[in-house]
């Protein structure tokens, strides 16, 4: 892991409250420092405060950094990070931190990938998605994006557009809360039910989940009595809120 000052190349907001930012690293002797697509970083503040966020890019990106950044109103670093990004040039990040990711040449011809992302753990996913068509894997990749009300869909039109484009790639947005004025006319249940409903056997699989601890749980809960191993399952949330068994 390293920390680099990077420099704040855009910041755009992609809904009312997740903001698109991008960052480009400072190349180091012609080399710009490496990750896999899934893994995270650290943004840094001036009073050493600091924040995990997924990189959404993929390592096929070179030094150009994504990440999906939800403004917490109520939160002081999430107001102090948004103000920084929105002022400064530059911001310290350290990366690549976390193990929950997944690399083309280690999959198997017959493996299918679930990717099970909950809100802003959409940025993940899009890194891996981007990681393996760029590798040109022939896998099926199924996508699973969860969110309370279809708004917090904040780029549902990248997923629809790898489906249209990749012939193994399935998006399958579900929506947990919707009302009225969601104006939603597609599936409605909670992520776990969904992905538990589409598939009888999860033996092969190779799933990598991006959301709170109590959604992982219950995904990985509701595929082990499927015959999925914890070992199938990659997600972050194993390493920062463990449980006992």
């Amino acid at each position: 892991m390293k920390k680099l000052n990077c420099s704040i190349e855009s910041v755009e907001k992609l809904n009312h409250d997740v903001y698109q930012v991008k960052l480009l690293m400072p190349e180091s002797d012609g080399h710009s420092v490496e990750y896999y697509a899934g893994q995270y970083l650290d943004l840094f503040l001036a009073d050493g405060k600091s924040a995990s966020f997924s990189i959404g890019s993929s390592p096929e990106a070179g030094a150009h950094l994504e990440l999906h950044i939800r403004h917490n109103p109520n939160s002081d670093i999430s107001n102090a990070l948004i103000e920084h990004l929105l002022a400064k040039s530059e911001i310290v990040a350290e990366l690549a931190k976390g193990d929950a990711y997944i690399q083309a040449q280690q999959l198997s011809a017959d493996c299918p990938v679930i990717l099970a992302a909950a809100s802003t753990g959409f940025s993940q996913v899009k890194s891996v998605v981007e990681h393996l068509l760029a590798q040109g894997v022939a896998n099926q990749i199924h996508i699973y994006w969860g969110v309370r009300v279809a708004s917090d869909l904040y780029w549902s039109l990248l997923p629809e557009q790898w489906a249209e484009q990749h012939a193994n790639v399935t998006f399958h947005p579900v929506i947990s809360d919707p009302t009225e004025a969601c104006e939603w006319a597609g599936r409605v249940d909670l992520l776990p039910a969904a992905i538990l409903h589409d598939f009888s056997d999860f033996n092969a699989v190779k799933m990598l989940a991006s959301g709170s601890p109590d959604m992982v749980y219950a995904l990985l809960d509701a595929c082990e009595s499927k015959g999925m191993q914890e070992s199938q399952l990659l997600s972050d949330v194993l390493a920062y809120a463990p449980r006992s068994r």
